[in-house]
């Protein structure tokens, strides 16, 4: 007999918090806000699907393959609009791939049956 147990998103948050020694259980964001720190900003990527370290957001930064702006010659900041459109098109080209690589294990797997 399979149980179905109702918990509030705080209290799941607290309990994964407790389970999951200190790793990458974020607060959230807060939908308001026009840009976002570094971390705020990590969070921020890895809630919409495009899973990251903060090491790669570094390296990110540093190639300039994300778009960024420095406030006080130092503190990296992500502006929203910019965020999500990297975002997105990360994911499409994700997408893409993982298309590509699906029609290719399709394929082999078809010539294995026919040989």
């Amino acid at each position: 007999m399979e149980s179905l147990i109702i918990v509030r998103k705080e209290d799941l948050r607290e309990l994964l918090k407790e389970m999951i020694p200190i790793t990458n259980v974020a607060d959230p964001i807060d939908e308001q806000k026009d840009y976002f720190s570094l971390d705020e900003g990590l969070s921020y990527i890895n809630e919409r699907g495009l899973t990251i370290s903060k090491s790669t957001l570094y390296k990110k930064t540093a190639d300039r393959e994300i778009p960024f702006q420095r406030w006080g010659g130092k503190k990296i900041v992500f502006l929203r609009d910019e965020l999500d459109q990297w975002i997105s098109k990360q994911l499409s080209g994700k997408e893409d791939k993982v298309s590509e690589i699906t029609k290719s294990v399709a394929d082999s797997a078809r010539r294995k049956e026919r040989g």
